[in-house]
């Protein structure tokens, strides 16, 4: 069989500001079967490092800009001209879109509908187009795979024909993530935030991660506690971050912030197992990572209250009030002065425990696909 794929999307698949998810599962998938062969379609230069089994073959079209129209040809005319040649039998959407002009079955991967809030970490043009078309690209997929539960409820609010075609997979993570001990987290202390004990933040530098809030809250604390305890922003600095990049060099407390930029694997799950606690304030993603890894490192987690939060992290997790700055920065200092309350928290069980691979969800996504 010949499988198309759209991989486009993993060129800003980055384990801090995605969790490389779409990435793992399609390299997973390709390793499981040898026997078919795998065309991976990017828009441009691919990552280094990635690397890829003798069944792939990676073809580049170059995107000529980031206007809508530039998108509109790729996907609808570029992708589907490239992909004649190689006959596929079926045709994969990485980032939950296709070309409606093909006739090859297709499959979507969907990671979340935050673009429908205009608040997804595409840019501003491919959230128009995924707004404008996600409707017909439900309608033309054979079949579609979410990340979570809560993917899955809000794909069937938004279009509940797609029922009998809807798969959830089941949430991977790497093994890199474990607890540390004492000397390896004051080895990680000492490395990143001169020995002082920090709160983590992992995500892109991007307004939906409301990394505003947090830096107030920080604030908040650092004025009530007047402690050394630092915050750690681990993740990329976006285009569409770019005014609290510049914000930043003149935050009261810049010098208690770390920025760990474009972190690999090994240094996220490193800096998740020597934090005090995690700290996640997005509302909009579909399958918290930070939260499952933080749980596997033994690590606190304090969240805004969100459906996605509430699937990751039951009563594991300290939740706070979406709508109120204060809460969050009463429930990082709470959380900072009560030890009692943090060993509360790490003695509860999470609601479930992902794997420690996408492997087991590469293998459901092609049975669903090949149903």
């Amino acid at each position: 069989m010949q499988i198309a794929v759209n991989a486009a999307c993993l060129r800003q698949d980055m384990p801090a500001d995605t969790g490389r998810v779409a990435t793992e599962i399609i390299l997973a998938m390709c390793r499981q079967q040898p026997g078919h062969q795998f065309t991976l379609f990017f828009d441009g230069e691919i990552p280094p490092g990635l690397c890829f089994p003798a069944n792939v073959t990676k073809v580049v079209l170059p995107l000529k800009g980031n206007k809508p129209w530039h998108l509109y040809w790729w996907l609808e005319w570029q992708l589907v001209r490239a992909m004649k040649p190689f006959r596929p039998d079926l045709f994969l959407g990485l980032d939950g879109a296709l070309p409606l002009r093909s006739k090859i079955p297709a499959g979507l991967l969907v990671r979340d509908l935050s673009f429908l809030k205009d608040a997804g970490l595409q840019s501003g043009a491919q959230q128009r187009a995924l707004k404008k078309n996600t409707a017909k690209y439900f309608a033309a997929a054979r079949r579609i795979a979410v990340l979570s539960d809560t993917t899955k409820e809000e794909v069937l609010r938004y279009a509940p024909a797609v029922k009998e075609k809807l798969t959830t997979l089941e949430t991977g993570i790497s093994p890199l993530y474990k607890a540390l001990e004492w000397e390896q987290r004051e080895a990680v202390k000492k490395a990143f935030t001169s020995g002082a004990e920090y709160f983590l933040v992992t995500g892109s530098l991007h307004p939906r991660n409301n990394i505003v809030p947090v830096l107030k809250a920080f604030s908040a604390l650092k004025k009530r506690q007047r402690s050394n305890i630092k915050l750690v922003l681990a993740g990329s600095i976006t285009a569409a971050g770019a005014d609290i990049a510049t914000a930043l060099q003149s935050y009261k407390f810049r010098q208690d912030v770390i920025m760990v930029e474009a972190p690999d694997e090994d240094t996220l799950a490193r800096l998740t197992g020597a934090a005090y606690a995690l700290v996640y304030p997005s509302r909009f993603e579909g399958v918290p990572l930070p939260i499952y890894a933080a749980h596997r490192c033994e690590v606190p987690v304090i969240a805004l209250d969100s459906m996605a939060a509430r699937e990751a992290g039951g009563d594991t997790v300290l939740y706070v009030d979406p709508a109120s700055l204060d809460d969050l920065s009463e429930k990082m200092s709470l959380l900072y002065k009560d030890e009692q309350l943090r060993a509360r928290l790490l003695t509860k069980a999470p609601p479930s425990e992902p794997f420690t691979s996408w492997e087991r969800a590469a293998e459901q996504l092609w049975q669903h696909l090949t149903a």
